[in-house]
């Protein structure tokens, strides 16, 4: 991990002194929100899932990442559906595997808003009367969703007392 770090860290020091400002720290942190680290996004990603070592991402490694076939039995409907998206969606130039643009263009999407993706998905889960209103019931009812997500800070957030609920 240290010379991923490094270069990570390479990338997010801007001015080049060795030391992390707040913002380069955060850059190293969270590559992903910063303009110039985005390369080093995808070099990891490519890095964390080409298992052949090719510089390109295949279906079957692509698949890999999310599910390991340990039983050997038949792959889940959810398995069929993402290698349907990897033909469909993923792989742009329909030629079996993701290259860095592909991997880039999957994994950093553009006009992509991460939050308000979340907030809609947990509405759509928890809105039981599709009204597109949250009661107190219906939050409670699906607490677990909420505990599990990055839009409520973990939880943590349903913890403070809210005058919209």
């Amino acid at each position: 991990m240290l010379p991923r770090d490094e270069r990570r860290f390479k990338t997010a020091d801007l001015d080049g002194d060795l030391a992390a400002t707040r913002e380069e720290f955060t850059a190293f942190l969270h590559p992903e929100e910063f303009e110039h680290m985005k390369d080093i996004v995808v070099s990891e990603t490519l890095e964390d899932i080409d298992k052949n070592g090719d510089g390109f991402v295949d279906q079957d490694e692509y698949i890999a990442d999310m599910f390991a076939n340990e039983e050997g039995g038949p792959e889940p409907d959810w398995v069929i559906t993402e290698r349907e998206q990897f033909s469909d969606f993923r792989d742009l130039n329909k030629d079996g595997k993701m290259d860095k643009e592909e991997i880039r263009h999957w994994i950093l999407p553009q006009d992509y808003d991460h939050a308000l993706a979340e907030a809609r998905h947990l509405v759509y889960e928890s809105d039981v009367d599709k009204d597109q209103k949250l009661t107190k019931e219906e939050v409670l009812d699906n607490w677990n969703m909420f505990v599990g997500s990055q839009a409520t800070n973990y939880g943590e957030d349903l913890t403070r007392n809210h005058d919209e609920l």
